[in-house]
């Protein structure tokens, strides 16, 4: 198939029809027309959540996380799309600490519960309301298995350094929530008391 195009820029109106912009050498131009997240953030389907003061994770994987977790309720109509999952430590643990994304994924058991938190819409002022759960203090139904490898917490002295590494950072949509499903920060150590600050960003999307 013979596909043609025009070299060079065009200017053209909304609404208008327009042909495939290429280079001098045939190639296709192609560029962000946003910024990264901008269309989907418009839309008011992407929420952000975090916790507002430390809490520490657990010694090993545990069906008690204490940093804020996300559940997907049965039933529901949407995905949770997960853009974002970071941790940092502001206390220095007394062993080191290998941080886990940790996944619960038996939609036949029961539904986490424990103290809600309020996610927010990446769209500040949109009246949008999350249909995903968000915990502190959580219970979940099973101790969870570990999937993802976010990063280690050493044990030297936090004070000592410009700045405090978080943990994970953008996962781009590699991990998705199905209803019933939970995702939740883990720890192969306890951290210090109090320590660790994390945050969750996902789009919502219809089934």
């Amino acid at each position: 198939m013979l596909q043609e195009g025009q070299v060079g820029p065009q200017t053209l109106a909304l609404g208008a029809r327009s042909i495939i912009r290429q280079g001098p050498s045939g190639e296709v131009n192609v560029g962000d027309a946003h910024a990264r997240f901008q269309e989907a953030v418009s839309r008011g389907n992407c929420y952000a959540v975090a916790d507002q003061t430390g809490a520490a994770l657990a010694a090993g994987l545990s069906a008690s996380p204490v940093n804020v977790c996300l559940f997907n309720p049965k039933g529901n109509n949407k995905l949770a799309v997960i853009w974002r999952a970071s941790i940092v430590s502001a206390v220095a643990p007394a062993a080191i600490v290998a941080v886990w994304i940790g996944v619960n994924t038996d939609i036949a058991a029961a539904a986490v519960t424990g103290t809600a938190a309020a996610p927010q819409n990446c769209m500040v002022g949109n009246a949008n309301r999350s249909s995903i759960s968000a915990f502190r203090t959580a219970t979940l139904p099973a101790v969870p298995v570990a999937a993802l490898v976010l990063g280690v917490i050493f044990t030297g002295a936090i004070t000592t350094i410009p700045q405090q590494q978080s943990l994970g950072g953008w996962l781009d949509g590699s991990l998705i929530i199905a209803p019933g499903g939970a995702v939740s920060f883990q720890g192969s150590a306890a951290s210090g008391a109090a320590a660790c600050f994390a945050d969750w960003v996902w789009e919502e999307i219809p089934i």
